[in-house]
């Protein structure tokens, strides 16, 4: 392995490039979908070509979408803690926290797209989404916690990022506000001293959101109370692994592997029914056959002769493949055996269900998959780790520099088609039916440019991605890592 050794005296690492490459792709697609999300997703704000904006969120009706959402959230039993704060701080002004969130949800695809503040915006993230998992959205909101709990643990700016351009070009500097920058950048600090505490706490948290379960009003709030102590359970897990092991970025890929297993099994058996919103699993033939006729009738001219002549006649067939192909992969996502074969086979599986127009949970999926791949998430807390304990880790995406070029062609192409269909025909948000040519196209253009990028970094570990290198020697334990 080549070992370059920079001017300042530390150690800049291949290994650390193809890492850092996973890192800056996994942010740059959360940035993306914060703007898909506030543009055209299934919560849709200031609209896209030829939509105009929401009037429940902008204009006369402002503040509409949120005294809603409360008052659903209320009736069909939320927390009673957060229903006090709806009622009484949110939904008297209504308006302007629709505005600020507008605002927020911007500000957070932008940060994380050029890698700003990235740990600080990860923390404001992640709280919003908390309490929109807590009004009751419980099939998104746990996937965006779960890449903003990555970023901030990550430090996702530090990677291809403005944050690590500030944090390398100010790495000698002791002037005040030079020092005060650098402490916004690291908000929230990680040290030793926190982990034990985590693990506790967080802990505690699992097991009382999962004793609330049965006092649920709802079967909405039920799901809620469930992916909040899976969340918190995962997040004392990560603590625990951190103690253990001393590796903060192999803790936080584990309970991210263990995050993606679990969810495909999860949309398998809590959620029976099927749709290009959600994931096939094995829900029953006729709800496959409604969804693959809306594909037939929705998509590119290609994917509704495929859907006519090869799906529909066999849809029993289909049904059984795909959703055992969803098991095998979560199942073995969840244990960590052979991580990085089902991780791969779990990105195939995931791409195809995006070109054929599931654009709602899969391509959050693969992001999320992305990472657990090209970091090795199988490292620890897996069966890989204890079948064969002395395995080399295995880092980065096995993407050829000759498929490079290829992806980029793909990448501007799709970008091309989406552009055109939604100029000429327009985009209806939430329309991942009715607008499906332009949202697949635009999801495709997405995801194979990022893999492109993050081939190519993995290839050049010569470029300066990160302003916290390798330094020569042992941390010591008051140091924050």
């Amino acid at each position: 392995m080549r070992v370059h050794l920079r001017d300042d005296g530390l150690l800049h690492l291949p290994a650390e490039a193809v890492k850092a490459s996973a890192i800056a792709f996994l942010r740059i697609f959360l940035g993306l979908m914060w703007l898909f999300e506030v543009t055209v997703g299934h919560n849709w704000k200031i609209g896209g070509p030829g939509s105009g904006t929401n009037p429940a969120w902008m204009g006369p009706g402002a503040g509409d979408a949120v005294r809603d959402a409360v008052a659903s959230a209320v009736a069909d039993g939320t927390y009673g803690w957060a229903a006090w704060v709806f009622d009484t701080v949110v939904a008297p002004n209504a308006a302007t926290i629709g505005y600020l969130v507008i605002g927020l949800q911007i500000a957070l695809g932008l940060a994380f797209i050029v890698g700003v503040a990235v740990r600080p915006m990860a923390v404001i993230g992640l709280g919003l989404n908390v309490w929109v998992l807590l009004l009751g959205a419980d099939r998104i909101a746990p996937y965006f916690v779960a890449m903003h709990v990555f970023m901030l643990v990550a430090g996702g700016g530090a990677y291809y990022g403005l944050d690590g351009w500030i944090l390398e070009r100010t790495r000698w500097t002791d002037r005040r506000v030079v020092r005060g920058i650098r402490r916004v950048l690291a908000v929230p600090p990680f040290d030793r001293g926190r982990l034990a505490p985590g693990v506790a706490v967080f802990g505690l948290m699992a097991v009382g959101f999962v004793l609330t379960v049965p006092n649920r009003a709802t079967e909405r709030f039920a799901f809620v109370a469930l992916e909040l102590a899976l969340l918190c359970g995962l997040a004392a897990l990560g603590f625990y692994a951190t103690s253990r092991y001393g590796d903060r970025l192999a803790a936080v890929t584990a309970t991210l592997r263990i995050f993606v297993g679990l969810m495909l099994l999860y949309e398998i058996f809590a959620w029976t029914a099927s749709g290009v919103d959600a994931l096939p699993g094995f829900a029953s033939v006729a709800a496959q056959t409604g969804m693959v006729e809306a594909i037939a009738a929705n998509h590119w001219s290609l994917f509704r002769l495929i859907a006519t002549l090869l799906v529909l006649p066999e849809v029993a067939f289909w049904s059984v493949l795909l959703g055992s192909i969803q098991l095998a992969v979560g199942a073995a996502l969840l244990l960590g055996y052979r991580t990085r074969l089902a991780g791969l086979v779990g990105l195939g599986y995931l791409g195809v269900l995006i070109a054929f127009g599931f654009t709602r949970l899969a391509p959050l999926m693969f992001g999320l998959l992305v990472a657990v791949v090209a970091l090795d998430g199988g490292r620890i807390l897996s069966l890989d780790s204890v079948r064969s304990p002395g395995l080399d880790e295995r880092f980065g995406l096995p993407i050829h520099m000759a498929a490079v070029p290829f992806l980029i062609v793909l990448a501007a192409t799709n970008a091309l088609a989406a552009a055109f269909t939604a100029f000429q025909t327009g985009i209806s948000p939430d329309g991942y039916v009715t607008s499906m040519p332009s949202v697949v196209t635009a999801f495709v253009a997405i995801l194979s440019g990022l893999l492109a990028f993050a081939g190519w970094l993995q290839r050049h570990p010569e470029l300066d991605h990160s302003g916290e290198m390798l330094a020569i020697g042992q941390r010591t334990e008051s140091e924050p890592f």
